[in-house]
């Protein structure tokens, strides 16, 4: 979902619960007039508004709840019933001495800050222009003259008219006061957000900085040490490897940057084709076996349940969420710990998991530790710029399935994903269609 959609998505939450104090506002309202003014207007023409705004509201609101839709569409759907809904109840009402203009105005207030700049003119346009409309046809005989305020406008009327328009007018003020907070209180929290965004990619651009400094310190270091004449062999080869590993540490670096903004600019391609996931797992885990060893750590491997068992996703990205998340286990669990990987089949997904006897995360930072901006324990010396895991979860998603972490401080951690299962396999078949 776009920032756009998901905004007006938020919007069209508040919009829908504004419509249902308003149906219930207007039918106390409509009883209490009858009753305290002895006003005798038929009733059936609001029950019928009151129904009809109901129940397109119910509908929106499951769509809203339920459904992934196109939500700006929602909007001008929504927002185009509420004026005809709002015009039939100025009609009914007397027309351009109705008292709903106050909410007919209020609506247009509402449809200026929920919809985009193009569909609010055209909408306000066609708001300014159908109550005058409505009102001529009216009085030169084309709509026929019924109307609970048959002219009777409110300078010119009875105490009692006037007291049914300042009602309706304060309940306007009240509403349009509760969406000047309202929008205040998400002004000021969406301030919050990009400031605290603003400082993570400060603090994210810093330590990226420190990270790559200190390679390219060690590569200038080593290379004035290589061209000393009196080192021996051993000694300058020794240098070389340090150098290489350096300027591999660099451009890993570099790699997982341009990665991420690959995914977050919509630019990544999927291989997609079957694959077996215990090969994957097992290859993954070789490949960080010497890393592993080198902290006196073994690495756990369960994938009995799928053994035979076939994934549809890119191999090679698959093998790098794999790694990223086993190489944080790696990276986060004391020498001599435990760390391991399992695999086992629910439904239509391969549920893998990847754990470690570790020091554990805070359950207030789970959300936190997938951002890209954000990375916990800063002030350990763990090499690296904290992207793994924020690839990680990306990828995954492009994959259809999703990631959760479970954890408790001071006993480990447990990263959680799925993928899909390709259920007909036939040999040497390449697609993943079914």
């Amino acid at each position: 979902m776009s920032f756009e959609q998901s905004e007006i998505k938020e919007k069209l939450r508040w919009l829908i619960k504004v419509r249902w104090a308003g149906c219930i506002g207007v039918f106390i309202a409509a009883h209490l007039v009858r009753e305290v003014f002895s006003l005798d207007f038929p009733m059936l023409p609001v029950y019928a508004i009151l129904l009809s705004v109901a129940a397109y509201n119910l509908y929106f609101q499951s769509r809203l709840k339920f459904l992934s839709r196109n939500f700006l569409n929602d909007a001008i759907i929504q927002i185009g019933l509420d004026y005809i809904a709002l015009a039939a109840a100025i009609y009914f009402s007397g027309g351009c001495d109705s008292p709903f203009l106050f909410y007919y105005i209020f609506y247009i207030v509402i449809t200026g800050i929920i919809l985009p700049k193009k569909w609010a003119f055209m909408f306000t346009g066609a708001a300014i222009i159908l109550p005058p409309f409505v009102w001529g046809l009216k009085h030169i005989g084309i709509l026929p003259h019924f109307a609970i305020f048959i002219d009777r406008p409110v300078f010119f009327a009875d105490i009692e008219i006037i007291s049914i328009y300042g009602a309706v007018f304060i309940s306007t003020v009240f509403l349009t006061a509760y969406f000047v907070i309202y929008l205040s209180d998400k002004l000021y929290k969406k301030q919050e957000e990009i400031k605290g965004l603003y400082l993570a990619q400060s603090n994210f651009i810093a330590n990226l900085a420190h990270e790559i400094k200190t390679p390219l310190n060690a590569v200038a270091g080593f290379t004035a040490l290589i061209s000393d004449k009196s080192i021996s062999d051993e000694e300058r080869n020794k240098f070389k490897k340090k150098i290489e590993d350096a300027a591999n540490y660099i451009n890993s670096l570099l790699n997982d940057i341009m990665e991420l903004s690959k995914i977050e600019a919509g630019r990544a391609s999927l291989l997609v084709e079957p694959f077996r996931i215990d090969d994957v797992i097992k290859d993954s885990v070789g490949m960080l076996f010497m890393k592993a060893k080198e902290r006196n750590m073994e690495i756990s491997v369960e994938t009995e349940d799928v053994k035979d068992t076939f994934c549809c996703g890119d191999t090679r990205r698959v093998t790098e969420i794999i790694i990223n998340l086993l190489d944080n286990a790696i990276k986060y669990t004391p020498e001599g710990g435990n760390i391991g990987i399992m695999a086992k089949t629910i439904n239509d997904y391969i549920e893998i998991t990847v754990w470690d006897t570790g020091k554990g995360i805070d359950p207030h930072n789970f959300e936190r530790i997938f951002d890209a901006y954000h990375r916990l324990y800063e002030e350990e010396k763990v090499r690296g710029a904290g992207l793994g895991l924020s690839i990680a979860k990306k990828l995954i998603e492009l994959h259809k399935g999703n990631i959760r972490v479970e954890s408790e401080l001071g006993k480990g951690s447990r990263f959680i994903f799925t993928m899909p299962v390709k259920r007909k396999v036939s040999e040497g078949s390449k697609n993943c269609l079914d």
